[in-house]
């Protein structure tokens, strides 16, 4: 009897041992190695808002047409390879383009869209930006063009068929086809408030910068005018410490020469903004003698289509109600812009 009852504990012990196994490794998920998967990655923000928010943004190339000749930046691959296989050598993907419905067609040669190459990486995700050649003599300036970009093969792995195609329109609007500065940045702004009313720390945030008039830059925050329709959308944020709001202090405009040196900050909280429910009249008189630091380089530095960058730094005299007295005070406002990698707006 001990005998059996033995042998009956043992095929237990063996049978368990066979089933844990098996749900450690449900359908050879432990021994799967993986594959190489290549996205667009403008396409997987869009296909994600979709599913979320829902901005409805679109994908832009921005470019100056008047400007010479140079590599312009009209989307990023996206790989990733979380598992054991990796890539064995560089991957080569063959893109072609298509012209978009309801814009003017990309003259023939305007774009040489030629295959890209991705440099072998065992990083688990990474991304490449993808620059083509433009031919900015072919492009007229009056024209609006829009092309779809689409992965047709990969080298090596596989690409997505959700996220392998992507619009993309050249430039926000036939206005802004001479502008080199028009684009989606991140915007990260530090208020320091001496009387401690407004405060923000690396605020950071993407907002577009838009010249709106030759070397006038004006920011705009596109996710803010979405979701509230308010016509302080270019405004310089910071929190009212006192309850916490987030208050629109005032609405900068950047002069620049023609070097690209931020030589003032003008204050166009008087300039009439518009939403599409209605117009507002923005009135702040609270700031005053706007002075750009000339502790700071205050440039906007072009290196490259996909690089640009601004630091500013500047001064104003803000005046407030503090405690029911009447509080004027120098605020110090301290500004780095970065183009963004993914240029998706409206």
């Amino acid at each position: 009897m001990k005998f059996i009852k033995l042998s009956l504990l043992i095929l237990l012990v063996g049978s368990l041992s066979s089933c844990l196994k098996a749900k450690n490794d449900f359908a050879g998920l432990r021994t799967d190695s993986g594959n190489i998967v290549i996205s667009i990655t403008e396409k997987q923000y869009l296909n994600a808002d979709l599913s979320n928010i829902g901005f409805g943004f679109q994908a832009f190339a921005n470019f100056s047409f008047s400007t010479p000749n140079e590599a312009v930046r009209f989307f990023t691959l996206h790989v990733s390879q979380p598992r054991d296989k990796k890539m064995s050598g560089p991957i080569t993907v063959h893109v072609v383009m298509t012209n978009v419905g309801g814009y003017d067609p990309v003259p023939a040669n305007a774009v040489s869209v030629v295959d890209v190459v991705i440099p072998q990486s065992s990083a688990m995700a990474f991304d490449v930006p993808v620059t083509y050649s433009v031919n900015k003599a072919l492009l007229n300036t009056a024209n609006w063009y829009g092309a779809t970009f689409t992965i047709t093969s990969v080298s090596e792995g596989v690409f997505s068929d959700l996220d392998k195609s992507l619009e993309v329109i050249f430039n926000d609007d036939p206005f802004f086809n001479t502008s080199k500065y028009t684009g989606r940045y991140k915007w990260k702004s530090t208020v320091s408030d001496p009387a401690g009313q407004f405060l923000a720390i690396n605020n950071t945030k993407p907002v577009n910068l838009e010249e709106n008039a030759a070397n006038n830059l004006d920011p705009f925050d596109f996710e803010a005018f979405v979701l509230s329709g308010n016509a302080a959308y270019r405004y310089l944020w910071a929190n009212n410490t006192s309850n916490g709001a987030n208050t629109a202090i005032f609405r900068p405009r950047y002069v620049l020469d023609a070097t690209g040196k931020v030589t003032s900050i003008t204050n166009q909280s008087n300039v009439a903004a518009s939403s599409s429910a209605t117009t507002v009249v923005l009135v702040n008189t609270a700031v005053t003698n706007i002075v750009v630091d000339p502790s700071t380089t205050n440039q906007f530095t072009y290196t490259s289509n996909g690089v640009r960058t601004m630091t500013v730094k500047y001064s104003f005299d803000l005046t407030t109600t503090i405690n029911s007295v009447v509080t004027t005070r120098k605020v110090t406002v301290t500004e780095s812009w970065t183009y963004d990698a993914v240029q998706a707006f409206y």
